[in-house]
């Protein structure tokens, strides 16, 4: 058996932040191109919110699922990677839920959208924590 410590090559918390920068940044593409006349002020705001809004997913759902799989020596790039898809499908839908006024049930666009931003942070976090693509036992 290997040591839980040498799963990752880095520090976990610097895998949660790059996380949530890579989370946070992807959620400022679509804005920056449907709102061209978004200043400096406003675009730093987004990404603050953003920023915030992944890093409490990230610490809420992202870390402990990151604990479980190096507790049981499963934590790999591909592991963590399609966790952090349905992370991040789950949490889109959360938070949409929460922000709609209706509180209608998630479509594919948003499921999808969360997948595709939960497997960017994903592959963040690998490459800040330093987590391979081999399990290590």
């Amino acid at each position: 058996m290997i040591d839980n410590e040498k799963q990752n090559r880095r520090p976990l918390w610097l895998g949660v932040l790059l996380a949530a920068t890579v989370a946070a940044s992807c959620v400022m593409i679509p804005f920056i191109e449907a709102l061209p006349n978004l200043d400096f002020v406003g675009a730093a705001l987004l990404f603050a919110y953003s920023f915030s809004v992944a890093l409490v997913a990230m610490l809420g759902f992202g870390l402990p699922y990151v604990f479980l799989l190096r507790a049981r020596y499963w934590l790999s790039m591909l592991s963590v990677c399609m966790g952090a898809a349905v992370i991040g499908a789950f949490t889109v839908a959360l938070f949409n839920w929460t922000v709609s006024w209706n509180h209608r049930g998630p479509g594919l666009i948003e499921l999808g959208y969360g997948a595709v931003l939960g497997l960017a942070a994903g592959a963040g976090f690998c490459l800040g924590a330093g987590v391979g693509t081999r399990v290590l036992r």
